[in-house]
């Protein structure tokens, strides 16, 4: 029996992300798991004034957009006030590991019952693709780093995740969008952060290798097949920590 494939009611208008970029298949993917898990009256986003931002104006729920690199610090105080809602971060890697390194970091050590999606395209999308010190490859180019990124300059890029897992938290996995077997996968991804925070077990993070056709200066395709055969190379997709633990305090 053919199946018919329809957009998420959450979805309710179109919105200006760049071509080939990523954060549009994310945000279809959030929309289908709080509908398929009957959360979409009760969510409440929280996205960083940066690329994420156009969910605000496209989802059909309550969000916030809060300080560049303070999501995980909004959405704590928005679980607090409202612990039955299901809350969650959609940001992308210069907000959640570099500016916002300190608040992505305590709410994973306090163990706080929100989801957090990171979105790891390799660069400051929206102020115009500077390098950011956590996620952009050596070698790679950006405006702000002409010549490419140089460890003895700029260090090395490091996996958040590897530090993220040594906290009590209830989950920590990578995914990709480079085809669409890695792209249900990052759905299967989501739907556990979401039934964590259901569940009450704690903190959940999801990340996600996602491309940047514009700042990368390569066509959709190639900023797909970079992920694939550059990006995982260092950010390797698997899960970290699926443990359920107790929420602290």
């Amino acid at each position: 029996m053919a199946k018919t494939y329809k957009k998420p009611e959450m979805i309710g208008q179109q919105v200006g992300w760049c071509p080939g970029c990523g954060h549009g298949i994310i945000q279809r993917l959030i929309a289908e798991c709080c509908e398929e898990l009957g959360m979409a009256e009760k969510t409440i986003q929280v996205v960083d004034i940066a690329c994420a931002y156009w969910s605000i104006d496209t989802l059909n729920c309550d969000g916030i957009a809060g300080p560049h690199g303070r999501c995980a610090a909004v959405a704590t105080g928005i679980k607090n006030v409202y612990p039955d809602s299901n809350v969650y971060v959609h940001a992308g890697d210069g907000c959640s590991y570099v500016i916002g390194l300190a608040e992505t970091c305590y709410a994973a050590q306090r163990n706080v019952p929100i989801t957090m999606i990171v979105v790891n395209n390799g660069v400051f999308g929206m102020t115009g693709g500077q390098m950011c010190a956590a996620t952009t490859l050596v070698g790679d180019k950006t405006v702000s780093s002409k010549a490419g990124r140089d460890a003895d300059v700029a260090g090395e890029p490091f996996d958040m995740l590897n530090v993220i897992k040594s906290y009590n938290i209830a989950y920590a996995a990578r995914g990709a969008l480079y085809d669409p077997k890695h792209i249900d996968a990052v759905k299967r991804m989501l739907k556990k952060g979401f039934e964590n925070q259901r569940d009450k077990k704690g903190f959940s993070i999801i990340e996600i290798l996602s491309p940047c056709p514009t700042n990368w200066k390569l066509s959709p395709v190639d900023a797909m097949k970079k992920i694939k055969e550059e990006n995982e190379k260092v950010f390797p997709l698997k899960v970290y920590v699926d443990n359920g633990g107790e929420i602290n305090g």
